[in-house]
């Protein structure tokens, strides 16, 4: 029988874990011609929603468009001429045609090899401003997803966000999900008055799953491949992942094999789950670790024993710049006047040092 859990993807159907209550507050902004920024940590699983999101608007055109890892304004251009080729039918089809359908878009270059195609646009301003506005060339309404929007900040030849905010603001039949983990640079974007995206769109904190949502799922996969488990056992789990998508999923997917065997998990599963876990990110931690200064450490490791970083026997000063980095890293947060640990089993594993 096949593991029902998967982690580390793109899951959607039946694999996705719900998050109806975001789903349907994210359709109906959409719906209202709202933008929506999504902004979360690492493994929250923004791609695999953002993709459920598309299914069920499917009587909408959909183009998704990922930004991981573009740094010049080429990049960029052959990244997002790329996605609208793509739907509107694959790269050979379109070549052909290309100038019927963008036609104020010029020197496009499409070259054919062992790997696929690659695209070359002359990054002028006006073929810049032509490649924003693509969405409103194809007709109808349109819904763009650009994941990992923090990445245009790489792009240093022009301001591409002050261009693409003077486009965008005019376009009648376009909507955009803005999607990102970097959140301080993602705050910086749209929550700073002086930068061209402030109030652009509605900013969406994707947070940890529901509880009951999160548990229901999990006892579900479970029981529909004959294995029990107790209700209390997958809260237990929901507990130590502290509603974290990704170990959620990863948790489950070795809890299920460990008891694929049996007919029902017991504690002593979970917790050799969750061992193997540790051991598995052990190396992750271990750089992460590493890269940081004693004083990072010390406040990291306060943190996590849900100690006060001002307590440490270091200035105020220092213990300030320790924590600005960390929320740079994107390793601790602030919620409610506390700071925490961003990973949960960053956090245990911190305990274990």
């Amino acid at each position: 029988m096949v593991n029902p859990f998967k982690f580390g993807v793109v899951v959607k159907g039946h694999d996705f874990c719900d998050r109806e209550n975001e789903i349907n507050e994210i359709i109906s902004d959409i719906k209202s011609g709202v933008s929506i920024t999504l902004i979360s940590p690492r493994r929250y699983g923004k791609t695999s929603l953002i993709l459920n999101i598309f299914d069920r608007l499917n009587y909408l055109k959909t183009v998704y468009i990922d930004l991981m890892g573009i740094t010049t304004i080429q990049d960029f251009l052959d990244v997002y001429v790329r996605a609208f080729f793509e739907y509107l039918g694959g790269v050979k089809k379109i070549t052909a045609s290309w100038k019927k359908i963008f036609p104020n878009l010029e020197d496009l270059q499409i070259n054919f090899g062992p790997f696929g195609a690659s695209f070359k646009v002359s990054p002028s301003i006006k073929n810049i401003e032509e490649v924003i506005a693509l969405p409103e060339k194809i007709g109808g309404q349109v819904v763009v997803a650009l994941d990992e929007f923090q990445e245009i900040t790489n792009i240093k030849e022009i301001d591409l966000l002050a261009l693409f905010r003077k486009k965008a603001q005019l376009f009648e039949n376009t909507t955009f999900i803005f999607s990102g983990s970097r959140r301080h640079v993602m705050y910086e974007i749209f929550s700073n008055l002086e930068k061209p995206f402030y109030r652009f769109s509605k900013i969406y904190n994707l947070g940890s799953l529901n509880k009951e949502e999160a548990v229901g799922f999990v006892k579900h996969k479970f029981e529909s491949t004959n294995i029990k488990i107790d209700k209390k056992l997958v809260e237990r789990l929901y507990e130590i992942c502290m509603g974290h998508p990704y170990y959620m999923q990863y948790i489950s997917h070795i809890l299920w094999n460990i008891s694929s065997n049996n007919e029902k998990c017991y504690e002593e599963n979970l917790e050799e789950a969750v061992n193997l876990v540790l051991l598995s990110e052990r190396p992750m931690f271990e750089a992460l670790w590493d890269s940081l200064t004693s004083n990072q450490k010390m406040v990291l490791k306060s943190i996590s024993y849900g100690i006060s970083p001002y307590d440490l026997d270091i200035s105020a000063g220092s213990v300030k710049a320790a924590l600005d980095k960390l929320k740079k890293l994107d390793v601790v947060e602030k919620i409610n006047r506390r700071y925490n640990v961003v990973d949960p089993f960053f956090s245990m594993w911190l305990k274990n040092l």
